[in-house]
């Protein structure tokens, strides 16, 4: 090679590598490369979504307790999530069926046909619950178990079920059976229940004939023996529950076999008190801390967010329901059962983060109902409150109809607030039913603490009086299930047979004003001051997601809350002229 050509070779040889380099900067602007996981997580929609739903948890807890919350906790959704400082349920029964069924559906009861925990039924002449199911039995122990059959429409999980062909995984997981098959919906892969008989996690034959090697070794570990028979300590020092009244508060009911102060002793069920064997464990903080566990489980099991499709795993915590109407909101065994809570919810999503990806997981926070003060207490700070005996009211009308109509068995049912009439006595006596229910609503009203009275002919016909409640009690008749009469209480009184502890289920602040705390991917952080209701939670993860809301949704996405690439998937409807509401099939929208 010559001088000359050596020299041109050289030149080229050290412009090469800046060659290179234009080049692959020009194929970077020209092809931008594929997203990675991290960036579709941007992208808003999550791998997993988590939603946390607590029975009688009032949105006051969280202002309460919040000092003395972890930092990985609910402290984390109130800081650095979205939080809504004013959401309420807008129904006029409150109790955790309902509760549950308003989250999975968007619906109110005028639409699912859950009417309460349970409700009367003429055919059977008795009671039936929200998720009775002949034809499911219990898988994992003996029994009849249920499901969300008697539900109207579809739920969270049945709609990332449809949208995804399948591969989307569901599951739920709580203390109450009801809570969880209602949450679940009808195509979940599972939904999970502690059963109170055996100490095990349990399922509905409805999802299948026997339980995964992973929950049978689960149940092995025979988790409620770690408490039963051990004592219940504080988790903090004594002096730091200044929130909450003296231990010894003396309307506060016991458990069987046990006082009203700390430390407490988790005992078995008493056979004379008519409770299975596992029973008072499930009223108390463990329970709560055992569907935790058993969540963490099902994550690492079943590999919930660690695949395309987005999951979704819902968990029911309900173990404060039955603790909280023994010693009452302001009792210092709840605020440590919430405290408990609180600190297992920051271990699950810790163990979250790990598995499914830091940043790829969105966590709701809600509850099914909220919670009442004992009456005492309120009677002893000056408000108007007390108790109401649903036996003694039921007697009280039967005998004053005897003397204004005729001597009948009147009333059939009383399951509050839904009053059921016999309507064989009605037409006997050849009486109008309109008739009658208004008859039974004003001699209601004479007894002390009943509040406003609907009757069915009003609410069927779109009557209603003119009234603050009148929109929140046509969102819970359903013609067939509810009464003949709506009974509602004055602010401050409960429907209880019970001389101590509180109540639950009425349309007030404190019983329908719950938390909505939203945390992750999809999410824009901020505290938000605008309506909302536990109805928006179901269309605002489906609008995240980008698939179709439940079948009855009538909740409204929360935007406001949402990332800018969240929103893109909501589908804005033409603006339709108003219409007449029939006050049955069809909803108002806000």
């Amino acid at each position: 090679m010559t001088a000359s050509a050596r020299a041109t070779f050289t030149k080229s040889s050290r412009s090469l590598p800046r060659l290179i380099m234009i080049f692959v900067f020009i194929i970077s602007i020209l092809c931008p490369p594929m997203p990675s996981q991290a960036q579709s997580t941007e992208s808003g929609k999550p791998g997993l979504v988590v939603l946390v739903v607590a029975d009688q948890f009032p949105y006051n807890f969280l202002a309460r307790y919040k000092d003395k919350f972890q930092a990985g906790g609910l402290r984390l959704l109130m800081d650095q999530g979205a939080h809504y400082a004013s959401c309420n349920y807008k129904t006029g029964t409150t109790q955790s069926a309902v509760g549950a069924s308003i989250i999975s559906t968007g619906a109110y009861p005028w639409a699912t046909g859950v009417v309460g925990n349970s409700w009367y039924s003429r055919n059977k002449k008795g009671l039936t619950s929200a998720t009775v199911d002949d034809s499911a039995e219990m898988v994992g122990a003996n029994g009849v178990a249920g499901s969300s059959k008697g539900m109207a429409g579809t739920t969270i999980g049945d709609q990332m079920k449809l949208a995804t062909n399948g591969r989307s995984k569901v599951f739920a997981i709580g203390v109450d059976q009801s809570s969880s098959l209602l949450l679940a919906g009808r195509l979940a892969n599972n939904a999970f229940w502690f059963d109170n008989k055996t100490g095990s996690m349990v399922t509905s034959s409805k999802f299948g004939r026997t339980l995964t090697g992973w929950v049978k070794a689960f149940n092995d570990m025979r988790y409620p023996e770690k408490s039963l028979g051990k004592p219940w300590q504080r988790l903090l020092p004594e002096n730091q529950y200044a929130a909450s009244t003296k231990d010894d508060y003396p309307y506060e009911r016991t458990l069987a076999g046990d006082g009203k102060v700390f430390p407490h002793v988790v005992q078995p069920g008493s056979q004379s008190a008519g409770q299975d064997y596992y029973e008072p464990f499930a009223m108390t903080p463990f329970a709560n801390q055992l569907v935790c566990d058993f969540a963490k489980e099902a994550v690492e099991k079943e590999f919930l967010g660690q695949h395309p499709d987005p999951d979704l795993l819902i968990l029911n915590l309900s173990a404060g329901e039955k603790l909280t109407q023994f010693y009452g909101p302001y009792s210092q065994e709840t605020e440590d059962l919430v405290l408990r809570m609180d600190q297992s919810l920051a271990n699950l999503f810790q163990f979250i983060n790990d598995k499914a990806g830091h940043g790829k997981s969105l966590i709701v926070f809600t509850a099914s109902h909220g919670s009442p003060s004992i009456p005492e207490f309120s009677k002893e700070r000056g408000l108007d409150s007390g108790r109401i005996d649903p036996k003694v009211f039921s007697s009280f009308l039967d005998a004053k109809l005897d003397t204004q109509i005729g001597h009948e068995d009147w009333i059939e049912a009383f399951e509050p607030p839904n009053l059921y009439l016999n309507l064989d006595a009605i037409d006997k006596q050849k009486l109008r039913q309109p008739d009658v229910e208004s008859l039974v609503g004003k001699v209601a009203h004479s007894v002390p603490g009943i509040g406003e009275t609907f009757t069915a002919w009003q609410l069927y016909t779109n009557q209603p009086p003119n009234s603050p409640l009148s929109d929140v009690v046509r969102k819970s008749y359903y013609f067939g299930r509810s009464g003949e009469v709506y009974v509602n209480p004055k602010p401050g009184f409960v429907f209880t047979s019970e001389p101590t502890g509180t109540g639950y289920g009425s349309p007030f602040a404190y019983d329908t004003q719950v938390p909505l705390l939203l945390h992750g991917a999809g999410i824009k952080p901020g505290r938000y001051g605008q309506s909302s209701s536990p109805s928006d939670i179901a269309p605002t993860i489906c609008a995240i997601l980008g698939i179709e809301a439940p079948s009855n949704s009538e909740g409204c996405p929360l935007a406001e809350a949402m990332s800018q690439s969240s929103t893109q998937s909501i589908s804005r409807p033409a603006v339709q002229p108003a219409s007449e509401d029939d006050g049955q099939n069809k909803r108002k929208r806000r």
